[in-house]
């Protein structure tokens, strides 16, 4: 596969008569965007708004993230299986992409109606919180919608995160006829390089399948699937290309993220120099018997071997019970002769989130805190303007940093920060160890 990367940087965002790209200045005709978006009619209502780095805004609640990318050439189309959209493979030809822009979903529609993995996390454009997101330095257009409340849980989730999608196209393509300033090339054959280890990224990604108890529901997504399955083996270029999409319970964890894995990026960029990098497999977590998690881990080992592995990184996106599926597949690893090194949050000051013993874990790179109260941020201080919800109605009683007896708080005054900081792949620098 040979996928070139097209990039238009951002650096300023107006509204305007047409949706166009010139000289670094995004202009979107807002009403023609909102047209498209309510061509859908599970759509109530929906408008459009700018967030800027810098500007005293709040955005609530936030239910994903996404890059403005399009195929100028080649099969398929970005972020491909999701919300309806052909699943037809992507990872070749031409991908073009608006560098410093996200599309904000913002919209008050849960994941699920089993609990637990409710949306929480709202974005400051300036500030603390600020500081430690990196979707906060965006250009962000904010999509504030809403479907029709009398749709099934799944079908609202498809409708609002479709609407996104909608955004999303109609911004990148603007891009289409026109030349990236900046151009990259990712090919595997082309780089290879004999006599060098191979070295392959084990992407464990959670399933909400059993928590949810249904089999569409809204998550970070393989080629529109969340549901539990067997490992699939990917080339980076079909990430690349957006075939892993959605967002999990963290700043860290939206679509944004995923496609700009920092990591997988980091191994591509020395794929050739220090190592032949030979792929991605892409496994779920959250399996419901130990011996399911006990065969998913050693099939996901399995497949790394055969793609001829002396190496692999791992990572994960989730906690808890999960951990045992990672555990496995370390401690299987090590036993076939795989060398593993293990990416992870940390759960507590001072150590990852380890629930067994696991002495194969002999290469542990920590990606910073998961818990923001273990950071004694306290309160993210008032903000000038909200978009979205004004007030905030989830995420901010365990803290105890609030009196919410009177009820939900307002979205603009000050808050605890969202609960979770979960860096998966790279983008912080946050470390509670002492050096």
């Amino acid at each position: 596969m040979r996928l070139e990367l097209g990039t238009f940087p951002v650096r300023e965002v107006v509204f305007g008569p047409e949706t166009r790209y010139e000289s670094g200045v995004l202009e979107i005709d807002q009403a023609g965007v909102l047209v498209a978006v309510r061509e859908d009619s599970r759509i109530q209502t929906a408008q459009l708004e700018l967030a800027r780095p810098g500007e005293s805004v709040r955005i609530w609640p936030v239910r994903d993230v996404i890059e403005p990318r399009v195929k100028v050439a080649g099969t398929g189309i970005v972020y491909p299986g999701v919300c309806g959209r052909p699943g037809t493979l992507v990872g070749e030809g031409c991908t073009h992409r608006l560098a410093g822009v996200g599309v904000v979903e913002v919209s008050n529609v849960n994941w699920h109606h089993a609990g637990g993995d409710f949306v929480e996390l709202y974005l400051d454009m300036s500030g603390p919180w600020a500081d430690l997101v990196p979707v906060s330095k965006l250009q962000n257009v904010c999509l504030v919608v809403e479907p029709d409340p009398s749709l099934p849980i799944d079908a609202q989730n498809d409708a609002v995160h479709n609407a996104a999608l909608v955004v999303s196209d109609r911004l990148a393509a603007c891009t289409r006829g026109l030349e990236p300033p900046d151009r990259e090339v990712f090919d595997l054959e082309a780089r290879r390089k004999p006599g060098l280890p191979g070295v392959a990224y084990i992407w464990w990604l959670h399933s909400p399948e059993a928590m949810s108890n249904s089999l569409n529901t809204f998550c970070t997504s393989t080629y529109g699937y969340t549901r539990l399955m067997s490992p699939w083996l990917l080339h980076p270029n079909e990430v690349i290309d957006g075939a892993i999409s959605g967002a999990f319970k963290s700043a860290n964890a939206t679509s944004w993220n995923v496609v700009n894995n920092a990591l997988m990026l980091e191994l591509y960029r020395r794929h050739g120099v220090e190592f032949n990098f030979l792929g991605v497999v892409v496994s779920r977590l959250e399996w419901n018997t130990q011996r399911e998690k006990d065969l998913m881990a050693e099939q996901t080992v399995k497949t790394a071997e055969m793609l001829g592995a002396k190496g692999v990184v791992i990572t994960w996106d989730a906690g808890g019970n999960e951990f045992l599926e990672v555990a496995h597949t370390v401690r299987t690893c090590k036993r076939r002769g795989i060398e593993a090194v293990f990416m992870t949050c940390e759960e507590s000051p001072g150590g990852p989130p380890l629930f067994e013993p696991l002495p194969e874990a002999d290469a542990i790179v920590t990606t910073g805190f998961v818990w923001t109260s273990a950071m004694n941020l306290g309160l993210i201080p008032p903000v000038q303007k909200v978009i979205g919800n004004p007030v905030k109605a989830t995420g901010v009683m365990w803290e105890g940093l609030l009196d919410t007896s009177a009820g939900p708080p307002p979205t603009a005054g000050p808050l605890p920060p969202p609960r979770r900081l979960r860096d998966h792949y790279g983008f912080d620098t946050l470390s509670s160890f002492l050096y």
